[in-house]
């Protein structure tokens, strides 16, 4: 079994540089074309129906179909003038302002420099209607509770005469921090991690009846289930979970239970019980769908039944995850993607609005808990010890490039210790969340339980072995002083082989993120208009001498190129 793949590899030796290059798929993008006749209007219905703020490396056909929306623009323009007691007449010019992975952005504007902001999700976005409603309600109910979202003007979960579900919202002041986030000097992003706590501080103190997603009541079907949120005199309730993985793929079909849920064993239970009922009804013998994986793998097709054994021994252990203070068993709210393209800013930083709350969920405050995504700096021990950032004492004197590398790992080790200082002072039930025994393992085991199965159940098992080596600081003492058996048997042989297979993967990442970080693009291949060209010449480079480095291990290579990471492939293969 190869550490990583062999011709990725060879590529960490090559010629590139590796010079970081950060994508963002919710990039700005005005449209400057207006409506017309023949080719005037043709690129104007493009620009409005297609994706047009970057390009694919691979399976661009497919990602561009996933996006691809046609709606009545005329039709839009009326809900939205209505929407603010005005007419048609009064609206002067309309635009699209944003598009990422599942929603396009419009801003329309009134005569007398008003405008209004339109949310359209795609066709492939899931859930249909339950994720409009729960964003609708969600925004309502976050900004009552003093958090800055965007004012809902209007919406519709048909597609009606505009052709499509949509959102209407007032647009915030000040603008997204994303394009200037890498950028900010040290107080700056302070004043941003400061906000950014104090705003989480209000929902962690905001408890609520259940897990699930956040409703308006008349806007679920008769048959939903819900919990009525108190103090909203039945019109807010929580509802079925709207976040993506209880219905990608084939999931939307299934009969199961997706919630709400008002006590914390069902929501750890639940969403394995959602995978197995898949794997029972859908799931197949496939490749992992990350191709850089395969090699690891021997190129073999993995088995279904692997996942449906580590998804069983999950639900064993589940009982035993929640923890005994009751405070972190009650249900929070907490923005479902908190990163710099969500976060608006004023002049000075001050945080004026966050935006992008679809799939939200409600969780256990122990569930719920944990760095966002975008400031934790986890695989750093530094970070994880707690301890206050500085540069290198050499930092004068490094080569521009250590120095580029030095800066950027001193950023990252700066916002983690921040936020948790920030959180340690100013959200105490954030901070018990982050600090109860194993709470990372607990949080990581529930996220792999209740993912989709592509072909990889490495990090699902792997979890599962490690809560079972560290049970004793797991499952609570029972009322006989003594703490139970682990329910699930691991040897320590198979750890190892278990946390073996991981570092080989987690290398395998390593070596891709290098790759990306040359051809400047995503971890799904995206990357910018301007930069597409270059990416895809580098690519063939990069391809070109890969192989060649496996010349003389001719199956090898043939694996290497039929399952090569940046070339069109079945993503159900």
């Amino acid at each position: 079994m190869a550490p990583w793949p062999t011709a990725l590899r060879i590529l960490g030796r090559s010629k590139f540089s590796t010079h970081s290059c950060r994508c963002y798929h919710d990039s700005y993008h005005s449209v400057t074309a207006t409506p017309g006749n023949g080719k005037a209007n043709t690129e104007y219905q493009r620009e409005l129906y297609q994706y047009t703020s970057g390009r694919w490396l691979y399976n661009e056909r497919l990602r561009l179909s996933e996006r691809r929306l046609k709606f009545d623009v005329e039709e839009l323009k009326k809900v939205a003038a209505q929407a603010v007691n005005r007419s048609r007449a009064d609206i002067v010019n309309f635009r699209k302002l944003a598009e990422g992975g599942f929603n396009r952005v419009f801003e329309i504007f009134m005569n007398d420099g008003f405008s209004i902001i339109a949310r359209l999700p795609y066709p492939s976005t899931s859930p249909r209607r339950l994720a409009t409603a729960s964003e609708v309600a969600t925004l309502d109910f976050a900004r009552t509770h003093g958090i800055p979202t965007p004012r809902v003007l209007g919406y519709s979960l048909d597609p009606g005469p505009v052709g499509s579900e949509y959102i209407l919202m007032e647009k915030l002041p000040g603008r997204p921090i994303g394009e200037t986030w890498f950028q900010l000097a040290e107080q700056q992003r302070l004043q941003v991690l400061h906000d950014v706590v104090k705003l989480e501080a209000k929902l962690f103190n905001t408890a609520l009846p259940a897990s699930g997603s956040i409703y308006y009541t008349h806007d679920l079907p008769p048959d939903s289930p819900r919990i009525e949120i108190p103090g909203s005199g039945g019109e807010l309730c929580v509802g079925p979970y709207a976040s993506l993985r209880w219905w990608f793929g084939k999931r939307e079909q299934l009969d199961v239970d997706r919630g709400p849920h008002d006590k914390s064993l069902p929501v750890l239970q639940a969403p394995a019980e959602k995978e197995l009922a898949w794997i029972r009804s859908y799931a197949r013998l496939r490749f992992p769908f990350d191709r850089q994986y395969r090699e690891t793998f021997d190129y073999e097709k993995q088995d279904p039944e692997k996942h449906k054994q580590a998804l069983e021994d999950y639900s064993k252990i589940a009982p035993y995850l929640p923890p005994a203070n009751p405070e972190l068993n009650v249900p929070i709210l907490r923005h479902p993607d908190l990163q710099p393209n969500n976060i608006f800013v004023a002049d000075d930083c001050t945080i004026t609005g966050l935006i992008d709350w679809q799939h939200s969920t409600v969780l256990p405050t122990f569930l719920a808990g944990g760095i966002p995504k975008y400031f934790q700096n986890y695989a750093d021990q530094e970070s994880l010890s707690f301890t206050p950032p500085k540069l290198p004492e050499h930092f004068e004197t490094m080569d521009e490039d250590d120095r580029v590398e030095a800066l950027e790992l001193y950023r990252r080790r700066h916002v983690h210790f921040f936020y948790l200082g920030f959180t340690r002072r100013s959200n105490r039930l954030h901070w018990q969340a982050l600090q109860q025994d194993k709470a990372l393992l607990k949080r990581s085991v529930y996220e792999h339980a209740g993912n989709p199965w592509e072909g990889l159940s490495t990090h699902l098992q792997l979890d599962i072995a490690l809560v079972s080596q560290n049970w004793s600081k797991i499952a609570q003492v029972g009322p006989d002083g003594t703490i139970p058996p682990c329910p699930v048997a691991i040897s320590e042989e198979e750890t190892r082989r278990r946390l073996a297979l991981d570092e080989s993967l987690r290398e395998v990442d390593v070596e891709m993120q290098r790759i990306r970080d040359v051809l400047g693009v995503g971890v799904d291949g995206w990357t910018s208009n301007e930069l597409f060209e270059d990416a895809k010449e580098k690519a063939a480079m990069i391809k070109e001498e890969g192989l060649a480095g496996i010349e003389d291990e001719p199956w090898l290579r043939d694996m290497s190129e039929k399952h090569w990471p940046f070339d069109d492939f079945d993503e159900d293969e």
